[in-house]
């Protein structure tokens, strides 16, 4: 997105995160601010059911922050919406994550765990104990990436990819087949030391595809435009990213408030737990 709100020209000019910072902005547009009291506790301002966007959010991010640490000759890609319509939350389903080099091209699909334990095998992904859909959706994801290629009449291996971030322990007992479950920290540098088989020409031609925001969808989403949404955000600023940096600073805000909170509980335990103990001691 351009400074003056026009619509991008190139895909390559999406941010990290851009399809989810959207909902994320649409979702606490919709839910109700919260109370003085709240305020003034700490309460967490992100809405129950813009959090798990929220968390994707801040993951796509730093993600993307990572990729930018490829050197010369490679190019990503984030945002990619590859959907035709909305689901029932309103969002179009998108690739986190198109990086384009030497090696071929790779769809990474971006999941945020903080703190939590994964547990990887061969036919599945386990958070928490859970069984994740991440092998077959990261699949399908990388499956429309080839029909993109092919439908161009490039021939370029596709590799798909899940990146975890935050996570507190990765089990890997089996590498899946067709995809790959990786540490985000680890990813860089797992990319730059694969082999090389595209010659420049056939990179640079993958590229140039994918920059072209025709190739992924026809019509433009609220995301490629701040006209559609801007009635719906008020008097928050226009931009999508400027959006969710004011989400950011009140989350930001809400955790100083609690921490406050926090230190001013434990003073006050200690100012009473001194004259007790002094007088035990006596």
């Amino acid at each position: 997105m351009n400074d003056d709100g026009r619509r991008a020209t190139r895909m390559r000019d999406r941010a990290p995160g851009a399809a989810v910072m959207e909902q994320v902005v649409r979702l606490q547009t919709q839910a109700p601010p919260r109370s003085a009291l709240a305020r003034a506790l700490g309460t967490r301002p992100i809405a129950a059911d813009a959090a798990p966007w929220y968390a994707g959010a801040l993951g796509e991010r730093e993600v993307g922050a990572l990729l930018d640490r490829l050197p010369e000759g490679w190019s990503v890609f984030h945002a990619v919406p590859v959907g035709t319509k909305p689901d029932a939350t309103g969002a179009v389903a998108d690739v986190d994550h198109i990086v384009v080099g030497p090696p071929g091209v790779f769809v990474v699909n971006t999941k945020h765990h903080r703190g939590q334990r994964v547990w990887v095998g061969e036919r599945a992904v386990l958070v928490a104990g859970q069984k994740q859909p991440y092998l077959r959706n990261s699949d399908l994801e990388a499956s429309r990436v080839r029909g993109v290629l092919a439908q161009a009449g490039i021939a370029a291996p596709v590799t798909a990819v899940v990146a975890l971030v935050g996570t507190r322990e990765v089990t890997v007992r089996q590498q899946p087949r067709r995809v790959l479950v990786i540490r985000a920290e680890g990813l860089v540098r797992w990319l730059t030391r694969r082999p090389a088989v595209l010659d420049a020409a056939t990179t640079a031609a993958v590229a140039r595809l994918f920059d072209d925001p025709s190739t992924w969808r026809p019509v433009p989403s609220p995301a490629d435009t701040v006209a559609a949404d801007t009635a719906a955000v008020g008097a928050v600023a226009a931009d999508t990213a400027e959006r969710f940096a004011s989400i950011e600073r009140e989350v930001r805000n809400a955790q100083l408030v609690r921490f406050g909170w926090g230190v001013a509980v434990a003073l006050g335990a200690v100012a009473v737990a001194l004259p007790v103990f002094a007088v035990l001691t006596r």
